[in-house]
């Protein structure tokens, strides 16, 4: 970094010299024919400088070594005409202009070799000449030709002296701008370290006051402890600005590379914008569902480069609000993903433009509010975009808002859609939506073009209405099977839209604030209104109106073993499995597992990887080798969270049967089950509902429905884990108790380890929370304590640090969510629980023969 301008400066007197390589190259050509000099010398001349090019644009020889080469050619090509040319006279201005070009590539050993090849040629020539002329000089020609050489000498010293004048400016140049890095480096040093000592005393401000708010206090007391919250996550997040500040100025920055899925991704930073400040604007966020559901790059890096043009949207708009659209642009390696960012907001002229890249700048319009914040939004999003391999377009004009695109080159895992409807050729929707509630024209304009990508995306039927009669025209000639309804539609036609939902599922899009008591069977999407709502609203309808009758498959009595060292899986893998038909035992070891295979035979083991002690491929190898002593097979498939693109052929190539990841995805497990069990284990029957058992299920439906949309305000994607429980609601709410259960040890446990330095036992915690948030469908969640498990086992305290808090508050917040939601039936179920929640295998007391 040190003499990185004074090697441009080099670099380019050498690019200089190639090219008068190039010109003199063409003119030696023509000189040739005119003149008729050797005609074998045009090949010479024309691979020398071919030559001399390919080594420039290869650029693996060291700079001098390139330097000498090109001017050793230079200097051969300058002999050559010094020697042909018709008069002596002529080559003093070409000898004088390499000499110069060699001066300014700082090598004087190149000037001295130079000088002494002009003066060979000049000599040559007047010898040669003499010769074949027969020419005798005059004393007046000698006395020009010793001109010509006392000239060259001069023109000699002159560019020495000024070529080392010259070096001593860019040395000085060069030592104040190391001067003023060093300043700077160390500065962002101090920001650094700084920003550090004060994030603890601030996650202590932040902790204690998330302590409080629990507490029963006094109206004005808690609006000021909710006060001090606020500013502690406003400081909090900008000590995070001025760290990924320091990174990128230092050049210090790194990027990750994982698997990601952006549906998640998405879904986690609108939960996050919740908590902030939107300045009663809309945000409209636009998904397109051809976006593939699963990526590689850095999701923390592209979730933060959204969070800061979102809030710079918000901050430099008065009226309107911000519209959000992400879709991809297919490439060779993957796609790019296109982040376009616009606002309503003031605008800026070019010349606010050109400065908004600096650190620390802030618009100086009077007609925006008083803005808040570092003023080093732009420039992370620069930095985070090009270390990302990205580009950032900003196009802008006063009063016409701001428009901010982002272009990042990502790679494609899982390129089946972000988002998608499974019986889409069944789903009639139609859509009662003016934004009446929206007072800005381009906001309106931006909602309608979110719903068109969608429609167009989830290949739905898709029906627009303006009108209560155009709407009960629709409904006469159409079967609609979802509506959506506007808040300002809804409000004004309240009595008919209840009546339709004895039709059709009926959702109202409802702005930010709306508490009207509704009919009890239309769903609340709040605003932002995007595309992972509608496609959980849809798949909801489907699953909870299965048609009886249809074919489910089953292994009855088949014995299976899990083994896993977390109960929750445990429990989750029981239940799923039972579902089946099978007889199912459980250990928690590996070495427990051995024990119980020594005493009772098992038709097929799913067996965990990550488990102290023995990991599953040495349990899974053990119980191998016990079999080969008595002569038996066993079939085992791995059961793992670790679900990276390799995990599957590392487990296959152990010596795994099969391969499945958690949470279970039940199409991959009847997949893997048909494929690894005999036939004659797999039936296939009709399961019909009793009427019964029908009518209690719509009677709680209501019930279910108003828990579940309450958990999708908080990011819990409540289709993936009803996915996960074979789409048994029950099962889902039993999942669900117990992952809140003990919520308090459990958050005092990872305080603990977390506050002790204990990564390894954080490991293991947080590994476990990422396994189960993904089993209930919070995906958000899942990514954060994933990232967390990952930066435990590195010890890497300062990417603890970034996310421990964030992640503590929304883990007790959905633990303390799931409790009041299911309380009562908690309470009235407790006594039967006990004896499920024990997570006592079956069988184990029976000598594992599966006995219930």
């Amino acid at each position: 970094m040190k003499n990185k301008g004074k090697n441009e400066l080099y670099e380019l007197a050498r690019l200089i010299l190639l090219i008068m390589m190039a010109l003199f190259t063409t003119v030696l050509i023509v000189l040739n024919r005119m003149l008729e000099w050797e005609i074998w010398m045009i090949p010479v001349l024309i691979t020398c400088t071919v030559i001399c090019w390919l080594i420039h644009i290869s650029g693996k020889m060291a700079y001098r070594t390139q330097l000498y080469i090109s001017g050793i050619v230079l200097i051969f090509m300058m002999f050559y005409y010094t020697v042909n040319v018709p008069t002596v006279y002529d080559s003093t201005g070409l000898i004088i202009l390499v000499l110069v070009l060699f001066a300014f590539c700082g090598e004087k050993l190149l000037i001295m070799i130079g000088l002494a090849a002009g003066y060979s040629g000049m000599i040559i020539h007047l010898v040669l000449k003499s010769e074949t002329d027969g020419l005798i000089l005059k004393r007046s020609n000698i006395i020009r030709v010793v001109w010509q050489f006392i000239l060259i000498l001069l023109a000699t010293d002159f560019v020495n002296r000024a070529a080392d004048a010259w070096r001593k400016t860019v040395n000085s140049f060069q030592e104040k701008i190391d001067e003023v890095t060093e300043e700077n480096n160390r500065a962002n040093n101090f920001l650094a370290n700084v920003s550090h000592e004060i994030r603890t005393p601030v996650n202590a401000v932040m902790g204690l006051s998330s302590v409080l708010k629990k507490e029963s206090l006094p109206g004005p007391v808690m609006d000021n402890v909710t006060a001090i919250s606020e500013a502690g996550h406003r400081v909090a997040e900008q000590i995070g600005d001025i760290l990924d500040y320091t990174e990128i100025d230092m050049d210090k920055l790194s990027v990750t590379k994982e698997s990601y899925m952006i549906a998640s991704l998405v879904n986690d930073l609108l939960v996050q914008l919740s908590f902030t400040n939107d300045y009663g604007l809309d945000l409209v966020v636009d998904m397109e569902a051809r976006i593939p559901s699963e990526l590689i790059g850095d999701s923390s890096k592209i979730k933060k480069i959204l969070w800061h043009l979102i809030g710079n949207g918000f901050k430099y708009t008065d009226k309107g609000g911000v519209y959000v659209h992400i879709y991809p642009v297919e490439r060779e390696y993957g796609i790019n993903l296109i982040l376009e960012v616009k606002d309503t907001g003031i605008g800026m002229d070019d010349e606010e433009i050109d400065h908004i890249y600096d650190k620390f700048y802030q618009s100086d319009s009077n007609n925006v509010r008083v803005v808040g914040g570092l003023g080093l939004g732009i420039p992370i999003v620069n930095g985070f975009t090009k270390a990302m391999g990205g580009v950032l377009v900003i196009e802008s004009e006063p009063g016409e808002g701001t428009t901010v695109r982002v272009s990042i080159p990502q790679t494609v895992t899982d390129s089946a859609p972000c988002i998608s409807v499974r019986d889409r050729e069944n789903c009639v929707v139609a859509g009662f939506l003016g934004f009446m509630t929206t007072g800005h024209p381009k906001i309106r304009e931006y909602h309608m073009e979110m719903i068109a990508h969608l429609v167009s995306g989830l290949g739905v039927s898709f029906h627009r209405v303006e009108s209560r009669e155009h709407l009960e025209k629709l409904v006469e000639e159409t079967k609609i099977t979802h509506l959506f309804v506007g808040t300002g539609e809804y409000l004004e036609n309240r009595s008919y839209i209840e009546r339709l939902a004895d039709r059709m599922n009926v959702a109202i899009v409802a702005d930010r604030g709306f508490d009207d008591e509704t009919d009890p069977r239309i769903a609340i999407l709040a605003k932002p209104f995007y595309g992972t709502q509608v496609a959980n609203f849809l798949n909801h309808s489907f699953e909870d109106t299965r048609e009886s009758g249809e074919e489910v498959m089953t292994c009855p009595g088949i014995k299976t073993l899990v083994v896993d060292d977390e109960p929750m899986n445990l429990w989750v893998a029981k239940g799923i499995f039972e579902t089946y038909g099978m007889i199912v035992s459980t250990a928690e070891s590996g070495q427990e597992a051995i024990d119980m295979c020594e005493i009772a035979d098992f038709d097929i083991i799913f067996m965990d990887h990550m488990m102290p002690a023995m990991d599953g491929v040495e349990a899974m190898k053990r119980l191998r080798a016990n079999a080969q002593k008595k002569n038996k097979e066993l079939c085992i498939v791995a059961l793992t969270a670790n679900a990276i693109s390799s995990a599957k052929e590392m487990f296959l190539s152990e010596g795994f049967d099969g391969f499945i990841p958690k949470p279970v995805e039940i199409t991959e497990l009847e997949r893997v089950l048909k494929r690894v069990l005999p036939k004659s284990a797999i039936q296939f029957e009709i399961k019909a509902e009793p009427v019964e058992q029908a009518t209690l299920k719509k009677a709680s439906q209501n019930e279910d429905a108003d828990a579940f949309a309450v958990l999708e305000r908080i990011g819990v994607d409540t289709t993936q884990g009803l996915k996960y429980c074979q789409k048994d609601k029950n099962f889902y709410c039993q999942l669900l108790t117990e992952y809140a259960k003990n919520s308090e040890e459990k958050i005092k446990n990872l305080q603990n380890y977390y506050a002790e330095n204990n990564w390894e036992d954080y490991s293991i915690r947080t590994h476990a929370v990422k396994s189960t948030s993904k089993m209930i469908g919070a995906i958000g969640l899942y990514d954060t304590a994933k990232f967390l498990e990952e930066a435990s086992k590195n010890k890497d305290a300062d990417e603890i640090n970034k996310k421990h808090d964030e992640f503590m508050i929304r883990y007790e917040k959905l633990m303390n969510t799931i409790n009041e939601l299911f309380a009562r039936e908690n309470a009235s179920d407790n006594e039967e629980d006990d004896d499920i929640l024990e997570f006592e295998p079956a069988g184990r007391k029976e000598g594992g023969e599966g006995n219930e």
